[in-house]
């Protein structure tokens, strides 16, 4: 493996992207229409929403770095045998001719974003008198820099090993430039180090700027295409997400004081639980017509994926092809994923199991399919465009997972069970008195990790989790999680990390 990483894109990458009406695409050789795009406010929010739907594109999290590759490697589904790519990513063969090509678009296309980012944060800073006020200009390039640090931290999860075996070792490069150019490969430590100051500055700028400290989501139409700009605050890298964000950098960069400084921000701050509170059970399982199964009140960035629901039925439902579903192995999710480990309790009880799962007919009574991103009905029939925000709805960040990383973080094993029970009755289920005692004796990690399992389906989480838990000889691998869901009980998988696509990138 080469040293350096040729960074090869267009000058300009503000690439096209399904699933937005309006798209961005400028040639380097034709100066004139930078120009005029650039010429008024429209066009660097015109450039900003190509970035956020290339975000949302199959390659990125509309698919593989959410529910599909991601999902696969960390072995949460039986692998399709019609899709040889998956069968390899799950067996942990990702240098096959048909794994690599996966993981290469997905780092390629990681890093014409981040490209695009640093363009049009050169662009904002030298932008004409009177194109945008300075506060829009901030806001944006806060919103930039947490979509930077965001993907480089994500590169950096799925292309290097956890900082725990070898934080010095080579890892990925971090493109703070606008210009094409070769990058060398940095320590890990040191990609955390710019991830993290590149973090604060966006915190910085978003902390004066962002109407979502004030007024929360705003989860609604604005009453003209400016304001729009400033709404739907959950589609877009927000003052909190960056706060976030900060606790899963620092979690990753083994720096647990501070990843649990930085989630008990969110978590003890009152209007972040009043803007992003936990989900209301009754709008929930009692809603046959518009269940919210992403949970979206407590979804602080997500991407907008137009196709979520075709893609629902050819992965995930029932009547998807057989060569291509994802599901577990019959029985797991009653009998391992939804069964507290070594007490032996089956809890139904759980939104997630109730809201997120069905008996899939086609695999027996025991075997489901997970319904996460199962299509819901539209507000008004009559009318094809309308849809509840959070029904083309993939989840980036949650407050969720602010409560695993103050689990994770705390020194005492009273404080740990605190926020894991916190975390367990945002899910309808109740403190367990053996799993206390359990917990006393050290074996948290078995609740705290089959907890992640069953919140994670889908996201692409489980994957990074398991990788870094992985590197912790305090916990026995065979604690954490059954392989290829339920296959071989009792023994465990090794999670892969696949090395840097080779070659340069074009």
């Amino acid at each position: 493996m080469k040293n350096r990483i040729y960074i090869m894109c267009m000058a300009v990458a503000f690439v096209c992207l399904s699933g937005c009406d309006s798209y961005l695409e400028v040639s380097p050789s034709d100066k004139q229409t930078a120009e005029q795009l650039f010429a008024n406010k429209g066009g660097y929010y015109t450039a900003l929403n190509g970035i956020y739907d290339g975000l949302s594109s199959e390659t990125l999290y509309g698919k593989e770095m959410t529910w599909g590759a991601v999902d696969v490697m960390s072995k949460r589904y039986m692998a399709p045998k019609g899709n040889t790519a998956y069968q390899d990513l799950s067996s942990g063969n990702v240098t096959s001719s048909s794994a690599a090509p996966v993981l290469s678009n997905i780092w390629e296309q990681a890093y014409k974003l981040i490209l695009s980012s640093n363009i049009l944060m050169e662009q904002i800073d030298n932008r004409k008198e009177n194109v945008m006020t300075e506060a829009e200009a901030q806001m944006m390039k806060g919103e930039l820099y947490a979509v930077r640090a965001f993907l480089h931290l994500d590169m950096l999860r799925l292309f290097a090993p956890a900082l725990a075996a070898n934080p010095s070792v080579l890892s990925i490069p971090y493109n703070e430039s606008a210009q094409v150019k070769a990058l060398d490969l940095l320590p890990a430590n040191m990609v955390i180090e710019k991830i993290i100051k590149d973090l604060d500055e966006a915190e910085r700028l978003l902390e004066k700027t962002d109407p979502v400290i004030v007024n929360g989501p705003m989860a609604s139409e604005g009453e003209s295409e400016e304001e729009m700009q400033m709404r739907y605050r959950q589609y877009r890298f927000n003052y909190y997400t960056v706060i976030a964000l900060k606790a899963r950098a620092y979690l990753w960069g083994e720096d647990r004081g501070n990843a649990l400084i930085q989630a008990k921000r969110l978590i003890e701050d009152p209007d972040v639980q009043a803007y992003f509170p936990a989900v209301d059970p009754n709008k929930l399982l009692a809603n046959a017509s518009n269940p919210d199964r992403v949970f979206s009140s407590e979804v602080l960035t997500g991407v907008y994926l137009k196709t979520r629901d075709s893609r629902f039925l050819d992965y995930f439902s029932s009547s998807a092809p057989k060569y291509q579903l994802l599901q577990p192995y019959n029985g797991y999710v009653l009998q391992q994923l939804f069964t507290i480990p070594a007490v032996g309790m089956t809890e139904t009880v759980d939104y997630r199991f109730q809201s997120q799962w069905e008996a899939s007919a086609a695999a027996g009574s025991q075997g489901h399919v997970l319904v996460k991103y199962k299509a819901i009905d539209k507000p008004d029939p009559d009318d094809e465009d309308s849809e509840y925000f959070y029904a083309k709805m993939i989840p980036l960040v949650k407050m969720q997972e602010m409560y695993y990383i103050a689990a994770l973080c705390e020194t005492e094993p009273d404080a740990q069970m605190k926020w894991f029970d916190a975390a367990r009755e945002r899910r309808g289920c109740a403190p367990n008195e053996i799993v206390s005692i359990y917990w006393r004796e050290g074996l948290g990690m078995i609740f705290l990790s089959n907890e992640i399992m069953r919140e994670s389906y889908g996201e692409g989480q489980a994957y990074y989790f398991l990788k870094q838990t992985e590197t912790y000889p305090e916990y026995g691998a065979g604690m954490i999680t059954p392989f290829d869901n339920g296959a071989e009980a009792g023994s465990f998988g090794q999670i892969v990390t696949p090395p840097l696509p080779e070659g340069e990138m074009k």
